[in-house]
């Protein structure tokens, strides 16, 4: 039985998509990424599961340290800032998964956004659904491949984004 990696791995490469796979530890956290793979933060492809109602569940993917703005999320969806949610572990278990397995490949996603700034990277490293691997691909080709909406929804480092945004920790 092929496992959900293997799934995305052939999916990128039916669809041309040229990504190369990294093996190792496993990491869960951005903090693991760094310490095992020795990766600079900003070519970190971290993707956050998150939910909402109407439009289902969606993937945000931002640079390693970004943090969620919600309130672009829901401006970005036309919906309310209340009615996005980071997918609750209910959620994850029931899709067989673990936090750290979250990429921007799954099939079960409705929707993908990517944060503008990981365009500015030749390539970037991101999940592939097993904490074991990491993706290594170009995010314009990823974008591509999966049909993602690009747009900035990371929070500005500004104390005033913290009231109107809402951190994804």
């Amino acid at each position: 039985m092929e496992t959900s990696t293997e799934k995305i791995i052939a999916k990128l490469k039916g669809l041309g998509c040229p990504a190369e796979i990294l093996e190792h530890d496993p990491v869960i956290t951005i903090d693991d990424v760094v310490r095992i793979l020795n990766i600079p933060v900003k070519k970190m492809a971290k993707t956050v599961l998150l939910n909402q109602k109407e439009t289902g569940l969606i993937a945000a993917v931002l640079p390693g340290m970004g943090k969620v703005d919600f309130v672009k999320i829901a401006n970005l969806l036309n919906v309310p800032k209340s009615s996005v949610q980071i997918a609750n572990r209910a959620t994850m278990k029931d899709l067989g998964i673990n936090p750290g397995d979250v990429c921007p490949f799954h099939d079960f996603l409705q929707k993908v956004i990517v944060d503008t700034d990981l365009l500015k990277q030749e390539r970037v490293y991101c999940g592939s659904g097993d904490p074991r691997k990491t993706i290594v691909i170009d995010p314009k080709e990823m974008v591509k491949a999966i049909g993602a909406t690009i747009a900035d929804i990371s929070q500005t480092t500004s104390v005033n984004s913290q009231t109107k945004g809402g951190s994804d920790e």
